[in-house]
């Protein structure tokens, strides 16, 4: 038939989605294979034998886990992320101290870190407002760009 190929493709799908069922259910019963445990470990230790601290990013571009949108102001971002702004002035002390390989989404995730950990609901209410009322002496973006 036309679509046989299509019969073994949804075939493998679901075994592999059979195998991590399984496989979670034997993490939450507890009687998951011992062997399987003890490779796991290994790898995982063998991986971080391998990471290098001041060369290698802290984890990698997965869109699907790690990539959001973010929408700001353009005076916003520049003062962020433009050629005098923040992460930048962060990359150039990083580098200096030693750290290579900067990627952006690191900075990114500093960034957001440093927000999260320092900044009060209080703070982010405060700005929104300021940028509410900002609004009612004009455009904040420029229709035209």
């Amino acid at each position: 038939m036309a679509f046989d190929d299509l019969e073994d493709e949804e075939n493998e799908e679901s075994n592999a989605g059979d195998e991590a069922l399984d496989d979670l259910a034997g993490t939450l019963s507890g009687n998951q294979n011992t062997d399987s445990n003890n490779t796991n470990k290994e790898e995982s230790q063998e991986q971080n034998l391998e990471y290098d601290l001041q060369n290698d990013p802290a984890f990698p571009t997965a869109k699907a886990q790690t990539q959001h949108s973010v929408y700001c102001l353009p005076d916003t971002w520049d003062t962020i992320d433009g050629s005098s702004g923040l992460l930048f002035e962060a990359e150039i002390k990083l580098r200096r101290n030693g750290y290579g390989s900067v990627q952006k989404r690191e900075l990114h995730n500093a960034l957001l870190d440093a927000a999260a950990e320092k900044l009060t609901v209080e703070d982010i209410s405060k700005a929104f407002i300021e940028t509410r009322e900002n609004r009612e002496s004009g455009e904040l973006i420029d229709p035209e760009l």
